[in-house]
């Protein structure tokens, strides 16, 4: 495998042809300014005629290169053979991404499998629009490390501090939940609110008493996302979808990675299924349960977000992606580390595998890579399972 990545160079106008063709926005050049709305295609809602012709600063992006490598795909074909056989996913979409130490680039193949849904014969592309649950975790996580550059927010900080008036947190013994605990599922809250009615979600936080203290355990709370969405949303002054579409995904250059679709990503939204193959209702596209797992990407996306992480200085976004993937406690396991929406694998290592998955109704969804910025991968179906396909493609890429 490694010989061929070598013939990069040479072989680059023929693997254009072997995998889908990589978007514009994967050059060096500025994005789109800011849209009204989320966009139906990359490309900013029109405007009016300015009096004066605006001073545009260029946005940084990583210039990601398209590869083949006939021996690693012919690998990854048949896992997705195997793993579309074994589920009966519809469709799925696989994103690799290695480091070419000759050229110090990262390299990025996409591939993509099957039909958008069951009844369908519309072949899944990279533009194609995927639910990809619990990651949208890490877009809150890195709008914290945001805030916490920012000096507005500290990990420390007791929720409270953040509640709207006439709100009181729980305690266990004088002990409060802290912004940190929200963050790495120490909190000890419920798994899931009660309502996904934003104006519940104080009123259920209100009535909730802890059988713990904060900190002490790890139990994965979607409430407490729920919470630190709204409490980073509110101290900005808008709605959660803005600001992380503000904030996250526009200045990575993420156009179809948002919560609410407009009408042209909604014409290439896949259809979910669940475990015994059914369609699935779709997630709703608002919703106090947003900042936890209600946003919409694509694999076009999902590469590029994937490579943002792996080479964050990159980015405009390198102090906060690097704080985000920084083990801020203990993960669900011995040896294993929770940052800011991420989990990690060897957090202390400089091989730490930094990973988080999402599963909703109709979906499953995993990103991994190596902090070494080595390798990484992006798994997106409109089934179920993705957890065991991760487990073939992780051995497969050395992680």
């Amino acid at each position: 495998m490694r010989k061929s990545l070598l013939l990069l160079l040479v072989l680059l106008a023929a693997s254009l042809t072997a995998c889908d063709a990589a978007p514009a926005a994967w050059t060096q050049t500025p994005p789109p300014s800011a849209p009204t709305a989320a966009p139906a295609t990359g490309t900013a809602a029109p405007t009016s005629t300015p009096t004066a012709a605006p001073t545009i600063t260029p946005v940084p992006t990583i210039q990601l290169l398209l590869f083949n490598d006939d021996e690693l795909k012919a690998q990854v074909d048949r896992l997705a053979a195997k793993f579309m056989n074994q589920t009966h996913n519809p469709g799925l979409s696989i994103a690799l991404a290695i480091r070419n130490p000759q050229i110090d680039q990262l390299q990025v193949m996409l591939l993509n499998y099957g039909l958008t849904g069951s009844e369908d014969k519309q072949p899944v592309t990279s533009d194609t629009e995927y639910e990809i649950g619990s990651i949208t975790k890490v877009f809150t996580g890195i709008m914290l490390a945001q805030a916490i550059e920012a000096g507005t927010v500290k990990l420390d900080d007791p929720i409270q501090n953040y509640l709207p008036a006439g709100i009181q947190a729980p305690t266990f013994n004088g002990i409060p939940i802290k912004i940190a605990d929200l963050a790495t599922h120490r909190s000890g809250l419920p798994r899931d609110a009660q309502s996904d009615d934003p104006n519940d979600l104080y009123t259920y936080l209100d009535s909730i008493r802890l059988g713990y203290a904060p900190g002490s355990e790890y139990v994965y709370s979607n409430y407490g996302y729920e919470l630190l969405g709204d409490i980073l949303a509110r101290q900005a002054g808008k709605d959660y979808g803005d600001l992380e579409f503000d904030s996250v995904s526009k200045p990575l250059g993420l156009m179809d990675t948002t919560m609410s679709l407009s009408a042209g990503q909604e014409s290439r939204l896949a259809r979910g299924h669940q475990y015994d193959d059914s369609p699935a209702d779709y997630f709703p596209q608002s919703g106090a349960m947003g900042p936890a797992g209600y946003l919409h990407s694509t694999l076009n996306d999902m590469a590029r977000f994937l490579a943002a992480n792996m080479r964050p200085d990159s980015t405009l976004l390198g102090p906060e992606l690097k704080l985000a993937q920084t083990s801020a406690a203990q993960g669900r396991n011995p040896g294993t580390g929770a940052g800011l929406g991420w989990d990690l694998v060897r957090p202390d290592s400089p091989q730490a595998r930094i990973w988080k998955s999402g599963v909703t109704p109709g979906f499953s969804s995993y990103i991994s890579f190596l902090r070494d910025g080595s390798s990484g991968f992006v798994l997106l179906t409109n089934g179920q399972y993705i957890d065991n396909l991760a487990s073939d493609i992780i051995p497969l890429l050395g992680e």
